[in-house]
């Protein structure tokens, strides 16, 4: 509450687990106003609320389908987007395969700081580059797990496809 109003407040599942009682906490909020309503979002940190506002700048996504994307985990849902990967899409509670195939198609090409630190201390930023590496690699059998893994430690140099596969092979 705050001067005797009180707010409704959605957040994603993966956010609300995280929560204890009594703790404070400073998370951004996104305020979006339709026609009809005025909501606010919660998010854990910046990079969350820009995935959620391209997310919902896609005809037939809302914030409610938005905040229940991001339940997926924001890198985990980038990496889905850049990947092409229709099926981590798909099993979102109120996403189907058509919309899914939107999703990826509306958000492949874009760039996002997402929230995982390196160990340097620095953001790290997730690329469609970093999408056509997963996806060549999982064509080849790797685990894109693995992969992934790798491409948290790649150094920031490295830009080149030509580079970053043999590197990737190489410390898988």
């Amino acid at each position: 509450t705050s001067g005797g109003v009180w707010y409704q407040v959605w957040i994603s599942e993966r956010n609300y687990v995280g929560l204890s009682l009594e703790q404070t906490i400073e998370m951004p909020v996104y305020h979006h106003i339709t026609e009809w309503n005025q909501s606010l979002f919660w998010f854990s940190d910046i990079s969350e609320k820009s995935i959620f506002t391209e997310l919902i700048k896609i005809s037939g996504i809302g914030g409610k389908v938005a905040m229940q994307m991001l339940s997926l985990g924001a890198s985990r849902l980038v990496w889905a987007v850049q990947s092409g990967d229709n099926k981590t899409i798909e099993s979102i509670k109120g996403i189907w395969k058509k919309m899914a195939e939107k999703v990826i198609l509306e958000l492949k090409d874009k760039d996002f700081i997402i929230s995982w630190v390196s160990e340097t201390g620095s953001p790290v930023k997730v690329s469609s580059t970093h999408g056509d590496v997963v996806a060549t690699l999982v064509n080849m059998w790797y685990e894109s797990s693995d992969i992934e893994r790798v491409l948290w430690q790649l150094p920031e140099e490295m830009k080149d496809l030509g580079e970053i596969i043999p590197y990737v092979i190489k410390n898988i």
